[in-house]
């Protein structure tokens, strides 16, 4: 048995919001460990997390919770792609830099509706 790859797929589209503060998801008030390592902020536990010496609980706030999810989503949209189909990252990345495999530096910013992102790859960066 077979089945189509997740673009063929029109619900791959309307998966389900990633967590956001107040959401009835079980929010607490901590440290953000992924990416803006911000303090004192709402996060939420996304799962346990696995070193050579210890093992933990992995908490991040709402924007970094929506950053990982755009980033599965990215991988797994590229996942299922046909074969030989360039993804919308790596065609802007060959346009911009004429090296399909350098990534964005995000080096020009700019603000657009008060959040901030990149002129290049147009990905919206939290800093």
């Amino acid at each position: 048995m077979s089945f189509a790859p997740a673009v063929a797929r029109p619900w791959r589209d309307a998966w389900p919001l990633a967590a956001r503060t107040d959401d009835g998801n079980a929010w607490v008030t901590g440290d953000c460990w992924l990416y803006c390592r911000s303090e004192g902020v709402r996060v939420l536990w996304i799962g346990s997390v696995r070193t050579p010496g210890a093992t933990g609980d992995l908490y991040a706030c709402g924007p970094c919770v929506a950053e990982l999810d755009h980033m599965v989503r990215v991988q797994s949209h590229a996942r299922d792609a046909p074969a030989g189909t360039e993804t919308g990252k790596e065609a802007k990345a060959r346009n911009n830099s004429g090296s399909k495999s350098e990534a964005c530096e995000h080096r020009q910013i700019e603000k657009r509706d008060g959040k901030t992102h990149c002129r290049t790859c147009e990905r919206q960066l939290y800093l």
